[in-house]
């Protein structure tokens, strides 16, 4: 069992987890241009020398229309804490969640962090107008002018919201062309992944059946079945996702709705899933598996873990990054350790435990009680 807030990182997965940060690293300009235009430094500063603020203090004085705004800032400056452009400081509250708050670094006089604004203004407006055309195709570009943190913070933390009230989902669902990106970036994402997490996590060995929920293309399952042939693998998706999906020995493709029941199977997979969703929607999820799970049955969950204070290694930079894009493109987020324990908890869980790190990704068991 590892403690991921002292975990030391090996050679190896420094440079998988740099991969997949510079995949991310569009939102730190974006995030920086909505924090200037949002006078969030300024606010900060005002606060005097040494204050320590909430993302909820922070909101407080922002004209937000939107009962959301705090959790969109506290990703934003969580991202910003990671390049050390403020401190950040985080405690685990009562509910099981975690409060950050935020303070500037003070490293030169007074009057000069009081202007960090103004400072940082022409670099942040240049880097974040320098996306256009550099991204991997117009189409990502377009869907990154969409992500304004700004608007976010203001007026809606959901996609949808800001939107017409069409979701991230309906537009994967309605744009064929982002729908296929998609869908091979993360069956790419999921062979290098799971090639080296059947090296060093032996959880899948011994097991009758495995369920991978939301399974995509069913690449994932593909390689653990190759591991361990005698395990029956189950892929569970939206049926439209499995339209057209390959066919694998000893898998079967099961099209249904995670949120109204999850096929029953030894072991349950939840591999970059609970990230997408708010705490509600998780534990209704979660509560599904623990019913489809038989006695002392384990659900294995892999996602990222944010660190409980503000690191600025890739491996934080990765979690909020992916933090900034989840809370601001879906209703989901980067959770703490302490966070999923909780969730495990409030679904019904006897037991939780945290087993090994993988290029970005932690995995994670619930265990089911008997």
């Amino acid at each position: 069992m590892h403690d991921s807030n002292n975990y030391k990182h090996g050679e190896d997965e420094e440079a998988g987890v740099l991969a997949l940060a510079s995949c991310v690293s569009h939102v730190f300009p974006m995030a920086l241009d909505a924090a200037i235009q949002l006078d969030l430094f300024d606010i900060i500063a005002r606060a005097g020398v040494g204050a320590l603020l909430s993302p909820s203090d922070i909101a407080s004085q922002l004209p937000a229309s939107n009962d959301g705004a705090a959790g969109v800032l506290d990703s934003l400056l969580r991202l910003l804490a990671t390049h050390s452009l403020l401190t950040c400081s985080v405690s685990k509250l009562e509910s099981g969640g975690s409060k950050g708050v935020m303070g500037l670094l003070r490293r030169g006089s007074s009057s000069s962090e009081m202007r960090m604004g103004s400072h940082l203004l022409s670099f942040g407006n240049s880097l974040a107008q320098g996306l256009e055309g550099r991204s991997a195709s117009k189409l990502v570009y377009d869907l990154n002018k969409k992500i304004s943190f700004k608007d976010a913070v203001l007026g809606g933390a959901n996609f949808s919201q800001r939107n017409n009230g069409k979701s991230y989902y309906d537009m994967i669902i309605s744009n064929p062309e982002y729908g296929k990106m998609l869908n091979d970036a993360m069956g790419a994402h999921s062979t290098v992944l799971m090639r080296k997490v059947v090296k060093v996590y032996d959880g899948f060995a011994s097991l009758g059946s495995i369920v991978d929920v939301g399974g995509g293309t069913g690449a994932t399952l593909a390689i653990i079945i190759a591991m361990y042939p005698s395990t029956r693998g189950i892929n569970f998706d939206l049926p439209h996702v499995l339209h057209n999906v390959p066919s694998y020995n000893g898998i079967e493709h099961s099209g249904g709705d995670m949120f109204v029941e999850v096929p029953k199977g030894d072991a349950i997979l939840l591999k970059f899933i609970l990230h997408n969703w708010s705490d509600e929607k998780c534990i209704k999820l979660l509560k599904n598996c623990y019913e489809a799970l038989p006695n002392n049955g384990k659900l294995i969950v892999m996602d990222c873990i944010f660190p409980n204070n503000a690191q600025t290694d890739v491996h934080a930079k990765y979690a909020s990054g992916m933090d900034i894009i989840m809370s601001t493109m879906l209703e989901g987020k980067e959770r703490t350790e302490d966070e999923f324990e909780t969730l495990a908890i409030k679904a019904g869980f006897l037991e939780f435990k945290v087993v090994c790190y993988v290029y970005g990704m932690w995995i994670m068991e619930f265990i089911k009680s008997i």
